[in-house]
């Protein structure tokens, strides 16, 4: 196999990469050029923390209200079975 080809695959790959990382911070207004990683890490943490929570809230209601659904269905069937009438023999 060719590895000159990946290797010029991956070099091209990281001059685009680092290309794309300049033209956006150059983008970026002078005042925030100095970003601070943590606070920004930190951000998008508590972010995915309250999307899990979020879904996983939803889960819990929705499972909830399934067997909720199922239970009345059940009851309603049993109740109605015995009111009917029993065939004699």
């Amino acid at each position: 196999m060719n590895t000159q080809f990946f290797e010029e695959y991956q070099t091209q790959l990281l001059d685009w990469q680092k290309k794309f990382f300049s033209t956006w911070m150059e983008s970026l207004p002078k005042g925030t050029a100095e970003i601070k990683l943590t606070d920004t890490f930190e951000t998008s943490l508590k972010l995915q923390e309250e999307m899990v929570k979020s879904y996983l809230e939803a889960q819990e209601k929705s499972a909830t209200m399934m067997i909720d659904a199922q239970k009345q269905f059940w009851d309603n069937y049993f109740q109605a079975l015995r009111q009917q009438p029993v065939p004699a023999n």
